[in-house]
């Protein structure tokens, strides 16, 4: 039955998951366009062949009754079709609201996870997060990664401001981490380096660490 595909899709997208965006399911969003193509094929059809009948007198009122129940079909079919655009549209990006399933803003759609991946994690996407993305979503990040790059690096002056940073206003300036796995050197803005080393602790300023925090490289103790 056509729609059901394209249900199993969202329901998929809305299925609870403890990986930060789904893996893409690319078998079934192939089925839902292929299951598109032959709706609209079967619509053009129906059309083109309305459009080259011309009925006699003798047979105008059986072609009234075929023309109808003709009409309701098609209006089937346009039907089938557009709840596939839907749901579609809703699984890669779009909010689609007032409907049985939860299509809420910034719940499950893939391109709303991807822009919170990006203001948490940063520019670069993790190993286990880009196994999950089709090609063209990443060429997505990667165009909006580098659009707001442009974007912080006008602001103050043309200084630059990382907008990633402090989202919500500290309660203090520095805090306690834990290294959960060895990083390497961090340069601080006053010139010092620490270097960060499994299960070392240090007090940091929360404006350097905060992105490695969300990245799982430190864990805030206090």
């Amino acid at each position: 039955m056509f729609g059901e595909k394209c249900v199993d899709l969202i329901k998929e997208s809305t299925r609870d998951s403890s990986e930060l965006i789904a893996p893409y399911n690319q078998t079934l969003v192939n089925e839902v366009f292929d299951e598109m193509r032959l709706i609209s094929h079967t619509l053009f059809e129906s059309l083109s062949s309305d459009s080259e009948q011309v009925p006699t007198e003798t047979a105008e009122q059986q072609s009234n009754y075929d023309s109808q129940n003709r009409l309701l079909v098609n209006k089937v079919y346009l039907r089938a079709f557009l709840w596939n655009k839907r749901c579609l549209l809703a699984y890669h990006c779009s909010i689609v609201e007032n409907h049985r399933f939860d299509f809420s803003p910034g719940s499950h759609h893939r391109l709303e996870r991807l822009k919170r991946i990006r203001w948490q994690l940063g520019a670069i996407l993790p190993a286990e997060v880009k196994c999950n993305l089709s090609e063209d979503e990443i060429k997505w990040f990667a165009a909006y990664s580098r659009n707001l790059s442009d974007y912080m690096n006008r602001l103050n002056d043309n200084k630059g401001i990382d907008l990633t940073l402090m989202r919500n206003p500290p309660k203090k300036l520095y805090v306690q981490v834990r290294c959960i796995s060895d990083y390497g050197p961090l340069e601080l803005d006053d010139g010092h380096t620490v270097v960060l080393s499994k299960d070392s602790m240090h007090n940091l300023p929360l404006s350097k660490c905060e992105k490695l925090i969300h990245q799982g490289v430190l864990e805030q103790i206090l």
